[in-house]
C-alpha cells in the first residue's frame, strides 16, 4: 500500500519539485561535500564503474577544498548547489535563504564557466519560502525517491542493513541521495555497486536526466 509520503510526490509537478528521473536509469546523488578524505575514495568508485553523478555541493565546503571540486568536474560529474551555509529557510528566512543560494552559485561558477541549475534543500526541507527563494535564483529543486541510509530515519542501520534495503528497494528512476562526507557511504558503496551491475541496472547521466543542469 502506497504511502502518504509517496502519493504526495506523485501528484507534485516536477516544475516545483524532481524526485524522479524520466530517463531509465538510476541516478546516485551526494552532498554536503566536498569531504577532503571521503570524495576522493568515492570519486575512484565511481570512476571504476564508469558511473556519472551530481554532487550537491556547499558553498563553504567548495571554499575549503576547490582541488576536490576540480575534480569532480574533470571526472565528467556535475555540479548541484546545496546552499552556501546547510541553513534552512524555517532557519534563517525568505532573504538570507536566498542570498545563501546565490553565494553558492558565485561559489560554483568558476569552477564549470557555467550557472548550476540543480538546487537541493539542505535537510530536504521545501517549505513555500524555500521554494520562492529557489525559484528568485531560477533554479530547479531536486529531492530523492530512496536514501541511502547514512542520514534520516534509516541512519541507525548498520552498513549491511543499508545494503540489503537498497539491494532489495532500489528501482530503474530512482534519485539516490547520499553524502559523501559520511564513510558509512564509502563502505555501502563498494558492496552495492557490484550488486547493482549484476543486476544489470544502467545509471543514468545526470546530463540526460536533466538536460539544462547547467546554464551558459
Amino acid at each position: 500500500m502506497a504511502t502518504l509520503k509517496s502519493v504526495i510526490k506523485s501528484v507534485i509537478p516536477a516544475w516545483i519539485v524532481t524526485y524522479k528521473t524520466t530517463h531509465k536509469g538510476i541516478l546516485l546523488t551526494f552532498d554536503d561535500g566536498p569531504d577532503v578524505n571521503l570524495t576522493p575514495q568515492i570519486l575512484d568508485l565511481l570512476a571504476e564503474y564508469d558511473i556519472k553523478a551530481v554532487f550537491f555541493i556547499l558553498g563553504k565546503q567548495a571554499q575549503r577544498y576547490p582541488n576536490i571540486v576540480q575534480r569532480i568536474v574533470a571526472d565528467g560529474h556535475y555540479l548541484g548547489n546545496h546552499s552556501f551555509a546547510h541553513k534552512t529557510a524555517d532557519e534563517i528566512g525568505f532573504k538570507a535563504y536566498a542570498k545563501d543560494i546565490k553565494h553558492c552559485q558565485t561559489i560554483l561558477k568558476p569552477f564549470i564557466a557555467a550557472t548550476p541549475t540543480l538546487f537541493r534543500p539542505p535537510q530536504g526541507k521545501l517549505s513555500l519560502s524555500a521554494w520562492s527563494a529557489i525559484q528568485c535564483n531560477h533554479m530547479q529543486a531536486i529531492l530523492w525517491s530512496i536514501e541511502s541510509g547514512e542520514w534520516g530515519q534509516y541512519s541507525h542501520q548498520s552498513v549491511d542493513q543499508m545494503l540489503a534495503r537498497l539491494a532489495r528497494d532500489i528501482q530503474p528512476h530512482d534519485i539516490v541521495l547520499m553524502h559523501d562526507n559520511s564513510s558509512k557511504v564509502q563502505l555501502l558503496l563498494e558492496k552495492l555497486l557490484p550488486i547493482l551491475v549484476e543486476k544489470e541496472y544502467t545509471f543514468v547521466d545526470p546530463k540526460l536526466a536533466f538536460p539544462d543542469v547547467y546554464k551558459h
